[in-house]
């Protein structure tokens, strides 16, 4: 057997290891080493090929002083530089700064960056953001999974969302962050288990990247799954909507919670976190961290502090103590009905009544649902309408059905599951045709009807509401020729009617359309030919209200009809009204006068925007209102023949109510959105120095390619202003290609243009390059000579890593150690100069270079002695720092432990009293016991966790390459 000693460094099949121990099992010889990324590996040596590792400064000898110099391969000081650099970029991702600043392409703006940093530093990050709508809280979610994913905690990550947000998160998780996303929908579900197998938990896999809807994970079939699953980062948008409501939880809200206790990170995203009442709210908080506050104690200011951060856009503000955020003007433009259409109003509302109530006393909701289609489309347009109508009864004529059963998509969105507008329509469409009737006599009469509304409807040419915008927008356009609109409305039929009737006016070619079927691509084209072209108005559905940003071309919205849901009407005033606007936002909402939906939204709208004057934040005031169901209220109405007087009476008061309650809370400071100013700027900036300090510069990822490429035998070229080319090494390409580009190592350049590679610190070219650089045998040992060195002497480069008691890395540096010859005094900040310094050409004196050879010894025992005590001294300050994080966390614990104690004691004790007094109490008590027993098991589960992330554990100082460095 060869002789392997334990601890040496050895080549096992070309792979480093070390040796852990070798022995004899009868005639066979076994190796058991440590693999790097393999983990221990027990071996027999008659298969493997194992060989000492070179060890390039035990092979320099004092009788080849006189060959060396900084040029010679042994000790080559351009190798030293990359290995340096390398090991620089690989410890990066371990540090505790911002990483991503540099990895993403997407603009950031410092209060984003002041909330990655918040969730970064807890010492788990669990976290409520719940910043203002057009505040980016995708962009943040994105930029925390990014610091996550390059500290090696994002393998497996699930996003749940609303099922017609899926797209657009995949979208942009792609276009800013690189990362993909994979959808998990029944296509996916069918084919994992067709792969994997009907046994497998497709659920809980390693290398998953899954973003799936809420509506989709909440199914029966996967819960016994999603409770054996495990997930490195779980992040949920819309989680209000997952917020636990009255005594029997939604299956949504369980959905989420079995998820989010089955995760080590998780993010909650909603800029609606609370509905004017207490449980919801509280139930977000329990999510983040359940054992946060007792079931029978209030949340604390400080509390919800520890879990959520929270901006608005009334208190953001720039270097000079401005507002970020225009103001806003929202009006109301009432348009007053012809008689004809006033007749044709009063006509439709007489048949959607007299179809709901027959659908209520049918028992079928459908139907009466498509009866709220009908009405909403009513006061959008007579276009809309007579579609509608004439659909309707092109359906009850061909196919004489009274059918109501229902596809997916339909049953979905009659469950109120959110869709893309794509489904939304053909859901809408199916659900307008469906009608119950008892008798065929019933039916025919329901088609003449039908018939009869449709005659109505073609005999008005122009509704007066489509004159009015087309005025309006001529009037615009001539006395502010510069200026830009932007027109929604919430039907595609409405789109088009709008379309046909301006055809020839001479403005026309100069409207931009978005709609359900038009595609990414073509929809990026048009936002960028609206923002920077000639075109001045851009008509759309709600297909544009998410994922478009128009805040520097344009500040004025025209609503061509409200939506019946609030926030809906708030997403599409946040494409304006978002960072970047610096004009007040003019919003015109245009309404028939004298209907009921006209009265109502009006009065909806005034108190909105009356409430958000007071409390600053419309996000609360959309919170407040998210649970009411303004639909069924106006249906109600219609359906009981009320004025539409009784309907808003009733709306106010139920409003009044949550704002009462919301402003308690204001009073509690339990929502309090914090201010970014003058003073966070400059904190947020001082990380951000910090953070260029660790993983470099653009100069200096674009230094480490130049030079890494070429070493290894390729090129780069300049190929235009920030524009680059290579002709790469063979061992670096990936496919066939040798030329790689064009790429840019500037970010602002890749964001301005298209089809551009963008090479960041975590680019797949640098990680390639980095890691073979780092498995070369090169850099181990570098000579240098170096102008400000007055004695020579050597420079230790040492890795210097702290674990938890998890085995989560919590630091990691690399010290760079200089220690001169004569003195033979250790220190690092000329190390640093060493390290980072440029040789001179030349040959160094060849006795200096021999005596260092010859005292590498000593030196090394003064670089391990200071090393020690930078070590000593590290764990010292992040003990105290962990101590303090922990015992928070431990104080909390325990007084959450206590309260639910002395609530179930009180139980039993209660329970004990009735079983003495004759009562069989027996599986009550037992019930509350095991309880009890329960609750000490998951308490002393916390809190050896957090004692093991309190602990901070010292890996050995590895010195992972040695510069020989001497004067000129």
């Amino acid at each position: 057997m060869t002789n392997f000693d334990p601890g040496d460094t050895v080549l096992l099949n070309g792979r480093t290891a070390e040796v852990i121990k070798t022995y004899s099992v009868g005639d066979l010889d076994y190796l058991r080493a440590y693999v790097e990324d393999a983990g221990v590996k027990t071996v027999c040596i008659d298969d493997v090929e194992v060989e000492p590792k070179r060890d390039q400064l035990g092979e320099l000898r004092s009788a080849s002083a006189e060959q060396l110099h900084p040029d010679h391969e042994s000790v080559s000081a351009e190798w030293f530089d990359l290995r340096s650099q390398a090991l620089q970029l690989q410890i990066a991702h371990e540090q505790g700064q911002l990483l991503s600043i540099s990895n993403s392409l997407v603009r950031l703006e410092p209060y984003q960056l002041a909330a990655v940093n918040w969730v970064m530093q807890k010492l788990r990050q669990r976290a409520l953001i719940a910043d203002d709508v057009g505040l980016g809280k995708t962009i943040e979610a994105g930029l925390i999974l990014k610091e996550l994913t390059a500290r090696n905690r994002a393998d497996r990550v699930l996003f749940v969302v609303p099922a017609h947000l899926q797209k657009k998160w995949i979208r942009d998780m792609n276009r800013f962050f690189d990362i993909d996303l994979t959808p998990a929908d029944r296509q996916w579900v069918e084919g994992e288990r067709r792969r994997l197998g009907e046994e497998a938990n497709i659920w809980d896999q390693d290398h998953q990247q899954m973003v799936t809807s809420q509506a989709f994970l909440r199914q029966d079939e996967f819960q016994p799954a999603l409770e054996e699953a495990f997930w490195d980062v779980v992040i949920v948008d819309e989680a209000h909507k997952a917020a636990k409501r009255g005594d029997s939880p939604s299956e949504t809200s369980k959905m989420v919670e079995r998820v989010a206790g089955n995760s080590d990170s998780l993010l909650l995203l909603s800029a609606t976190p609370h509905d004017g009442k207490g449980e919801a709210f509280r139930s977000l908080v329990e999510y983040i961290d359940p054992f946060l506050v007792a079931e029978d104690q209030d949340l604390s200011k400080e509390a919800v502090d520890r879990v959520m951060i929270r901006r608005g856009k009334q208190t953001l503000y720039d270097d000079d103590g401005e507002r970020i955020f225009p103001d806003r003007d929202v009006n109301t433009v009432p348009v007053e009905m012809t008689h004809d259409e006033r007749q044709f109003y009063r006509a439709v509302t007489d048949y959607v009544q007299n179809v709901y109530n027959r659908s209520e006393k049918l028992n079928e909701p459908a139907v009466g649902f498509a009866m709220a289609l009908m009405q909403k489309r009513l006061v959008s347009s007579i276009g809309a309408i007579q579609a509608t109508l004439s659909r309707r009864l092109g359906d009850l004529v061909d196919e004489q059905s009274t059918s109501t059963s229902l596809s997916e998509e339909a049953s979905a969105y009659l469950d109120g599951e959110d869709l893309d507008e794509e489904d939304k329509q053909r859901a809408e469409e199916e659900l307008s045709a469906l009608t119950v009737t008892e008798s065929d006599a019933q039916l025919e009469e329901e088609i003449e009807t039908l018939r009869d509304l449709v005659s109505l409807a073609e005999g008005i040419s122009v509704d007066s509401k489509a004159q009015k915008v087309r005025r309006y927008i001529q009037q615009l356009l001539e006395e502010q020729p510069d200026e830009k609109l932007l027109l929604f409305t919430e039907y595609r039929d409405t789109l088009d009617y709008l379309l046909d009737l301006v055809k020839d006016e001479p403005w026309a070619d100069e409207i931009l359309v978005i709609h359900g079927d038009v595609d990414k691509e073509e929809r990026a084209r048009i936002e960028e030919e609206f923002n920077h072209g000639q075109s001045r108005l851009l008509f759309a559905t709600d297909a544009a209200s998410e994922g478009i940003d128009l805040q520097h071309s344009c500040h004025i919205m025209v609503n061509y009809e409200l939506p019946w849901n609030p926030n809906r009407l708030e997403q599409r005033i946040g494409r304006l009204h978002r960072y970047g606007q610096d004009k007040e936002v003019k919003v015109w909402n245009f309404t028939f006068e004298d209907t009921r939906e006209g009265e109502i939204f009006d009065m909806l709208q005034n108190k909105v925007e009356n409430i958000r004057g007071k409390l600053g934040n419309t996000a609360d005031v959309l919170g407040m209102l998210d649970d009411i169901n303004v639909d069924s209220l106006i249906m109600e109405s219609i359906q009981n023949d009320e004025p539409a007087s009784a309907t808003k009476e009733e709306l106010e008061e139920l409003i009044d109510e949550r704002q009462r309650t919301l402003q308690e809370w204001y009073e509690r400071s339990l929502i309090d959105t914090s201010t970014f100013d003058q003073e966070s700027r400059e904190k947020i900036q001082e990380v951000m120095d910090e953070s260029e300090d660790v993983y470099g510069t653009e100069a200096d990822i674009r230094e480490f390619v130049e030079r890494g490429v070429e070493a290894l035998g390729g090129d780069v070229e300049k190929a235009g202003s920030n524009l680059y080319r290579a002709q790469l090494p063979r061992s670096l390409r990936q496919g066939t290609d040798e030329e790689y580009g064009p790429f840019t190592f500037s970010r602002e350049f890749a964001m301005d243009h298209d089809g551009i590679d963008y090479v960041s610190p975590d680019d797949d070219l640098v990680q390639r390059l980095m890691q073979q650089i780092l498995e070369s045998e090169h850099g181990d040992v570098g000579l240098k000579l170096l102008p400000f060195i007055d004695e020579p002497g050597i420079a230790y480069n040492y890795r210097v890593t702290f674990e938890d008691g998890t085995g989560e890395v919590i630091r990691e540096d690399m010290i760079p150690v200089y220690v001169d010859a004569r003195h033979q005094d250790p220190r690092q900040r000329m190390g640093q100069r060493v390290v980072q310094g440029d040789s001179i050409k030349g040959s160094p004196d060849a006795d200096r270079v021999r005596s260092l050879i010859q005292s590498q010894d000593q030196l090394r025992e003064a670089a391990d002695r200071y090393i020690s005590q930078q070590v000593t001294s590290l764990r010292e300050e992040l003990h105290e720092r962990r101590r303090e994080e922990t015992q928070q966390e431990l104080d909390d614990l325990e007084e959450y432990a206590e309260a639910e104690r002395q609530r179930i004691e009180e139980f039993i004790e209660n329970y004990e009293r009735k079983a003495e007094a004759g009562s069989n109490m027996d599986i009550a008590i037992r019930g509350q016991q095991e309880r009890l027993n329960k609750l000490e098991q998951r308490i002393e589960d916390r809190r050896q966790e957090l004692q093991r992330k309190a602990r901070v554990i010292s890996l050995a100082p590895e010195v992972e390459n040695v510069c020989f460095a001497l004067p000129v």
